[in-house]
Parts: C-alpha cells; structure tokens; sequence
C-alpha cells in the first residue's frame, strides 16, 4: 500500500512536470535495465544508446521493449524516461529469496529495481531464506504494484557459486535444456557419415589439414591447410564445419539456435548453442574422422596479397588435433609426438605466413589491441580457485589472421555476388568519444592529438605503439577500446573499421555463433547458383530476416 500511495503521488507530479526548454520526442526500443538507471538501445547503426532514469524505471525489466520520452541534453548526450512497456521480454525473474513480514519477496541481488511479491510456490518447493530463486511472473509491475508470481525453482544459496551461475543463466532466459524437439531431430541424425553423404563434395584426404585449438576445447569448427604453389605462391585452406547441411532453416534445431543465438562459456560449464550430438560430435572437426565442411581457398603471394579466391563444399579428414601450445613448440623449432611429417611442415609455414599477413593487415590500418585475457580455474564442484593470465602465443595470432582472412574472403565474394548477408560492421569511432580520449591519454602522458586529425587508424596505432612501454599499458588499451563503437551485425555494409577492412563477416564458427551459419547458408547459395542482384536503391524485403535476426543478436548480447 505504502509503494502504491507513492507511485501514484509521483506520476501525479509527473503529468504536472513541464518540459518547457527541451525537445522531446517519443522512441521505441529494448532496454537493458540496472536498477537506479537502464540504457534504450538504439536501433540505427553508428547511433547511441539513450540514458533512462526516473521512476519509469519501475514499469519495465530488463530486455522489454518500452516507449520512452527522449530529450537532447546540453551536453549532447540523450536521455530520457520510459512511459510505457510495449513488450515484455521475460516470463520470470532471478533473484534472492527473502521473508517479509507479510510474506516473502524475491529481490534482486544487485541494483535498485524493487522486488517481486511471492504469491504461491510450485509444488515440492521447499522455501529457504537467502537462496537463489526462480519466479515466475504472473502480474507485472505496474504504477500501483510491483511484480509478482509463484517460485517454480530454488537454486541453492547465494554462497554456492555453482548456484550463482545457474542464477546468472536463467537470468538471462538461457536454459541448459534442448527442446524435445531439437533433440529428436539432432538423435535422428547418423552417428557417423558414410561415403555417400559427401558426394558431390571436393575430398581433401590428401591434404595435411589440421586444427588448433585450446587445450579445454571440445568443439572444432575450424581447421587449416596450406599448399605450396608455382611462383611462389601459397594456397591457405581454411575449412569450417558444414553446420548448415545439418541444420536447415526454420527446423526445430534452427529455430533453437537462432533463439540462443550463440554458445555460452562459463568456468563450469559451457551452455551450447547446438545439441552436443551435433557440437561435439557431427560438426567438430575431430581428427581422423570424415567431416563435412565449407572451404575457402585463398592464394597468396609473397607480400600477403590474395591473388584469388575460391569456395567450395568440401570433406576433410583431419590429420592432427594441435593444442595452441604444442602448434606453438614446433614454431619454436621443437618436437611434438605423433606428428606427421606434413602436418608440422605445414605449421611451420602457416608461421611464416600468418607474420607476412599480420605486417599486411597492420600496414593498411588495422589496430592491435594488447588486452590481457584471464582464465577462472574451477574444482570438482565448479568453485573458483584461482585466476590465471592466459599467455598470447605465436599459434594463437597464427589462427587468428587466417580466420579473419577468410572471414574477409567470403564478404568479399557475397559482395560482388550481390548476396544478402549479415556483415560484421564496425564504424568510425564517435569524434566526441576521441576527443575526450585523447584528454585522458594526456592526463596519462601520453600526447593523442592525432586523433583529432584526418587518419584516426593511424593515430590509434602510433597511440597502442607508444603504449606498449607504459606501465599503465592494459589500462590505456582498455580505454582506447571503450572508446570504439560497438560492432554489429547488420545486412549493409559500411567496413569495418578495427580491421580496415571493407568487406567482413562472421563465418569462421558457426557451431556457436548462429551469423556464422547465416553467412554459410549464404555462400552455399551462392555455390549452387543462386545469385541475387540486390540494388540498394529499391525495397529489399528479402533482408528483412537478417534484420530480425541482427535484434536477435544483439537481444542475446
């Protein structure tokens, strides 16, 4: 009763709040909600999230889609206060369980936001004070009362840390469960393919293909290859996990992909993006095993120049299954067992290479980031023991520049195909954001008033380079990358600017990032002959879905 008198007081005073002075303007959108404050993402590209605050705030939850009232304010940054929901997001909430005097409430474990009434608990539900908890939401918050529903889930207490993830998971509406229907048609797939399920494909049996991964990893999307040629040219091949030949749009497996949108990594566990019959099994490139895949051949020359290209639908047999670790001994000149001679010969070329490629990639304006990355260490029961730093090898930049390679090749050739598809798009950083970047760089002692000028790719590598000696050099490229915008995936293509490249996709993991499947559905369009010619000038209804599954991933995100 108390929170309803106030609430109806405070939209009271806000019908009689003038807006005299400010523009204000209606705008739809999905929130990311902290509490005391929440962010209307925007929808534009290259536009700006707006700040909401007020009591509002009480209305919606996180992820619903809202209708706010937006106002520029003198310092240019946008703001404003949601007037009603449009959509909600979620069904149930997560938070901390709690007796009240007149009963108990889930509250949030961190912010502002006020807590939901507790109205009944799902049979064999045992109530405990302090424990993570699942509500289900059956009234929403409105002016006069806050949300409420029943308990269909204690996850343990808030000292359980395996609990704590599972919170932060359900949270987010990801569930460690397949559909019944995803499963049954993942379980009806061969357990092991037979010569007829690749014919018609390139067979690559000859080739010493390989993959590197990290030692933990149990899903293998991609794996390499490299062939000498006349002229002193190279052929590098880089095969990727055929995800699309198993799962076909708008089938129970893809339309639970395109829901969770990517595979979720935590220090316990990893939540898939597919069923494992398919992740771990079907799709990962494990070695001597036929696996159905999309390659990409890329011929180049001494100078890391690609002189040509070519796609195709393929089946490898992997020969070796290299840790970045043990890729990295034999790029130090040392041995590995059970190695086959081509394979290692191999590696050691795709050194060479991957160096010629990085100076290329560096010399036309790519940035280099030099962030450190940590990896949480866990016991039997998921509990953290230690933190270690993860060390950047040779083998890790070696992959690296061969998938973003092919990730430039393939939108190089569904763009001169004309081929709808979602771009990795990444634009030029905000001249305000540089600005005030290269005060604080100042501050820090480091002069950045090139970022000012007319080549700012050039101005942030001269900055990252002077940085590397600094002692404040993690914290330097920490802002320098705040200050980027966010990279998107959208059906048009403006570069994108971290890479320098023009054209760039996401392809290279598809068992885990559902773009990456849309861009091979697109070139296996485009293998099989069917070319689009999509003029920019006229309506393309037939982007709309990558539109839809662009918000899908950035609703994920």
């Amino acid at each position: 009763m108390v929170r309803g008198k106030f609430m109806k007081q405070h939209w009271k005073r806000r019908q009689q709040r003038s807006a005299a002075g400010h523009q204000e303007a209606l705008l739809d959108g999905v929130i990311q909600h902290h509490g005391r404050f929440a962010f209307l993402l925007t929808e534009t590209e290259g536009g700006s999230d707006v700040f909401l605050r007020g009591r509002g705030l009480d209305l919606a939850m996180d992820g619903d889609r809202v209708q706010a009232k937006v106002r520029r304010e003198p310092n240019g940054r946008f703001c404003g206060e949601i007037v009603r929901v449009l959509k909600r997001a979620h069904t149930s909430i997560v938070g901390i369980l709690k007796q009240m005097p007149r009963g108990w409430a889930v509250y949030p474990e961190k912010g502002d936001a006020p807590p939901a009434q507790v109205i009944g608990f799902a049979p064999k539900i045992t109530p405990k004070e302090g424990s993570f908890a699942v509500l289900e939401i059956t009234r929403w918050p409105t002016a006069n009362h806050a949300a409420a529903g029943s308990v269909i889930e204690v996850l343990g207490g808030s000292d359980d840390t395996r609990a704590r993830i599972t919170s932060l998971l359900r949270a987010r509406g990801i569930s460690e469960h397949f559909p019944k229907d995803a499963l049954a048609q993942s379980a009806a797939l061969p357990a092991k393919l037979q010569p007829s399920d690749w014919k018609g494909r390139e067979e690559l049996f000859h080739l010493p293909v390989v993959t590197i991964d990290g030692a933990d990893a149990k899903d293998f999307d991609d794996a390499v290859s490299l062939e000498p040629l006349p002229g002193g040219l190279t052929r590098l091949g880089v095969h990727i996990a055929d995800v699309g030949f198993y799962v076909k749009t708008g089938t129970p497996l893809d339309k639970e992909a395109y829901s969770r949108a990517t595979s979720v990594y935590l220090p316990d566990r990893v939540v898939p993006m597919l069923p494992p019959s398919l992740s771990n099994n079907l799709c990962s490139l494990v070695p001597d095993q036929e696996r159905l895949t999309l390659s990409v051949f890329m011929d180049i020359n001494t100078t890391g120049s690609v002189t040509r290209r070519r796609m195709a639908s393929t089946v490898i047999r992997s020969c070796r299954r290299f840790t970045y670790e043990e890729a990295q001994t034999l790029l130090d000149g040392g041995k590995v067992s059970a190695v086959p001679k081509a394979a290692a010969e191999a590696v050691m070329c795709m050194g060479a290479l991957s160096s010629v490629l990085y100076k290329r990639r560096v010399d036309r304006g790519a940035l280099d980031f030099d962030l450190p990355e940590y990896k949480v260490v866990t016991d039997a029961e998921g509990k953290p023991v230690r933190v270690t730093l993860r060390p950047r090898l040779k083998s890790h930049r070696l992959i690296e520049e061969f998938m973003l390679l092919a990730n430039e090749a393939i939108a190089t050739e569904l763009m001169a195909a004309r081929m709808p598809f979602l771009h990795r798009r990444h634009d030029v950083p905000d001249p305000l954001k540089l600005k005030a970047l290269a005060k604080t760089l100042g501050e820090l002692g480091l002069s950045a008033g090139g970022l000012l000028g007319v080549d700012p790719h050039k101005a942030l590598q001269d900055v990252l380079a002077r940085a590397q000696a600094h002692p404040l050099a993690d914290i330097i490229n920490s802002l320098i990358v705040r200050s980027m915008r966010q990279a998107v995936y959208s059906p048009e293509s403006a570069g994108h600017f971290g890479i320098a490249a023009r054209a760039y996709a996401h392809f290279t993991s598809p068992i885990r990032r559902y773009p990456d499947l849309t861009a091979h559905r697109a070139v296996t369009a485009l293998l099989a002959g069917k070319k689009e010619n999509h003029c920019a000038r006229r309506p393309r209804p037939n982007i709309r879905p990558l539109i839809y599954c662009a918000r899908n991933c950035l609703r994920v995100r």
